[in-house]
Formats: C-alpha cells, sequence, structure tokens
C-alpha cells in the first residue's frame, strides 16, 4: 500500500488542493454525509494506493484501520482449516471495510484484501470510532451500509450453493463492474476460481461461454463488460435482489 502523494493524513496538514469533491464522488457513503462530517473524516484519512492481493487486514489479526474504496475492490474471504477460501462479499465504491469496529468488534473473522488494484481512502481504528461519536449522518449512513451487508452475505452463500458455476461467475464480473464504476478491470482465473470457491478449469469455461457470447472480452488478465444487459440475463437471480435492496438501502 502507498500513500499517494498530497493525500490528506492525521497529522493535521492540509492537501495541496481541496480534493472533497473527488472523494464524495467516488464512493458512495462518503458522497451522502454533511460537508462538516465529510471534512473531518478527510482530515484524519490517507489516500492511498494498493495492489492485487495487498491485505487490508487478516482473519484474526486486529483490525488497525478502515477502508473506503474510491476507485478499487475489497474481497472479503472466509478461510477454512483445509485451506479452502470462499468470498463472502465485495466492496467497492458502495461502502467500506473495517464493519466489524463499527459494532464494538476489533477482532477481524475474515481475511479482507485487495481484488481490484486502485485507490482507498484508509482511516485509523482510533480516529474512526472517534469520529463516529461526533457525526450523527456517517452513524446513520452505516447502520444502513451494516443492514446491506448482512444481506449480501446472505444471498451469496444462497448463491453459491444454489447456482451454475456460468451464473455465479456472470454475476461476479456484473458485482465488481460496479464495485470499480467501470467496465473494464483486472482479472486473473486463478483469482476468480479462488474467489468462487471452484476448480480454474471450471471458471475458463465459463469466462470462454460468456466471451462467445460477446457478453465480455477477457485479454492481458483484464475484463471488459461488453454486454451489461446480456450479462445480466446470463447471471442468478441474485444479482439483480442485490442490487435493487443497495439501491433500496444506500441510494
Amino acid at each position: 500500500m502507498r500513500p499517494t502523494s498530497g493525500s490528506l493524513g492525521g497529522n493535521g496538514e492540509s492537501p495541496q488542493q481541496d480534493l472533497t469533491p473527488l472523494y464524495a464522488a467516488k464512493n458512495n457513503l462518503l458522497s451522502k454525509l454533511p460537508a462538516e462530517e465529510l471534512a473531518a473524516l478527510l482530515l484524519l484519512s490517507t489516500h492511498v494506493d494498493c495492489d492485487l492481493r495487498d491485505v487490508f487486514y487478516a482473519n484474526g489479526s486486529k483490525i488497525k484501520n478502515v477502508y473506503f474504496p474510491l476507485t478499487g475492490m475489497i474481497s472479503l474471504v472466509t478461510e477454512l482449516k483445509d485451506g479452502t477460501s470462499l468470498e463472502s462479499m465485495t466492496v467497492g465504491c458502495e461502502g467500506f471495510a473495517g464493519l466489524p469496529l463499527f459494532h464494538g468488534v476489533t477482532t477481524a473473522r475474515t481475511l479482507a484484501m485487495c481484488q481490484i488494484k486502485g485507490a482507498f481512502l484508509r482511516l485509523p481504528a482510533e480516529s474512526f470510532t472517534s469520529l463516529l461519536a461526533e457525526a450523527p449522518q456517517l452513524s446513520a449512513l452505516l447502520h444502513r451500509y451494516s443492514q446491506f451487508a448482512h444481506e449480501a452475505v446472505s444471498q451469496s452463500a444462497a448463491c453459491n450453493s444454489m447456482h451454475l458455476i456460468e451464473q455465479r461467475c456472470a454475476r461476479w464480473l456484473l458485482i465488481s463492474s460496479d464495485a470499480v464504476d467501470s467496465p473494464e478491470f483486472g482479472l486473473t482465473h486463478e483469482f476468480l476460481s479462488q474467489m468462487l470457491a471452484v476448480r480454474r478449469p471450471g471458471v475458463t469455461v465459463a469466462i470462454g461461454e460468456l466471451e462467445r457470447a460477446k457478453l465480455i472480452d477477457h485479454r492481458y488478465g483484464k475484463i471488459t463488460i461488453v454486454d451489461k444487459a446480456g450479462l445480466e440475463r446470463a447471471a442468478c437471480e441474485c444479482y439483480r435482489t442485490v442490487k435493487d435492496r443497495r439501491r433500496e438501502l444506500l441510494s
């Protein structure tokens, strides 16, 4: 993780230019904060760039920071004792990672890692918890986000149990595109197979079918969604269910 030049830090210094509109535009939660609450949050934050597989916090570790995605995406991954890993939720520009802290829990029970590289706002845990007491709108928004996260994880569990790999793959691609607000993002078959907890050949077949249907383009480790409506039809019902609930709770 690399702090970005001119980032907002907790040292009391001001950035070289007012980046408040940029941050508000890039993250849904930040965009809904009153100006004074957003300014207070940004003063305590650092703008960092993260690469694929960078770890934000590990399973069983103390959560030292919360992260608000701007252009990147985070995977919350459940790890089993036999080494199996399964993605339980993605966190993109609609939310933040570090929800246990909001509920007064300081230890993580999932692995949080960078799934799509990009920019994030990092806020120290102590600053975050202190800010909540002085930022009622932030607290209210995070209550609603917490409900959304609970429902999204529940839907994901049902999806992983009931739906075909091709449907789940299409759903995952759509969620990732929404999370970074872009039709193009980095992806490898190996990483996707880990997130969906399926063998790599199965992912390769699913990606190939979506590409032959001219719904996506996949080359040089990048996915481009070329027919979003068609990809939605190829996905299972879970994508639309979660997206509609996100709109209801977070818009």
